[in-house]
């Protein structure tokens, strides 16, 4: 009985904590909220790399892949980005630490969080060398600003 209660006290001071979180973070998160409905509804892609250069970053198919993930397309997942799941597990992680245990290490969370950045650029570089251009999100994607501006110079510069 005791422990049932232990549990119960630690989820309520965690969904506290939780909270408190979210509202410290709503300006983030706000912005974040409509960088994404801005760049879906206004242009080709919602990553800046790509919006800039055509060429896909690190980070691309991540969003794919978790929408994949939360249909339960764990195969299509895979394929869009296999770091999904990594960081899946990290948010798991750092939230049972920090809602349920009532661990706070940041510094070991950046720590794994640049661990995950690092690998993800070599993923990348691998991925690039070995899939583009190819299948999404490995594709190069035209309408990008360089190539534009690329033909409104050439454009200009013949007139």
């Amino acid at each position: 009985m005791e422990k049932k209660r232990n549990l119960k006290q630690r989820l309520k001071i965690g969904k506290t904590i939780f909270f408190k979180d979210v509202k410290h973070a709503k300006w983030a998160i706000l912005s974040v909220f409509a960088y994404f409905v801005l760049l879906r509804k206004f242009f080709i892609t919602i990553c800046p790399a790509v919006l800039i250069t055509g060429l896909p970053c690190p980070g691309c198919g991540m969003t794919r892949a978790l929408i994949r993930l939360l249909h339960l397309d764990f195969a299509g997942a895979w394929q869009m980005h296999p770091f999904v799941y990594l960081f899946m597990i990290f948010i798991l992680w750092f939230g049972i630490r920090r809602y349920i245990l009532g661990i706070s290490d940041t510094k070991k969370a950046w720590k794994i969080l640049a661990m995950l950045g690092i690998l993800m650029i070599l993923f990348y570089i691998w991925r690039m060398l070995r899939y583009f251009p190819g299948n999404p999100p490995m594709s190069y994607y035209y309408g990008n600003v360089l190539l534009n501006l690329h033909h409104i110079i050439k454009s200009f510069l013949q007139i």
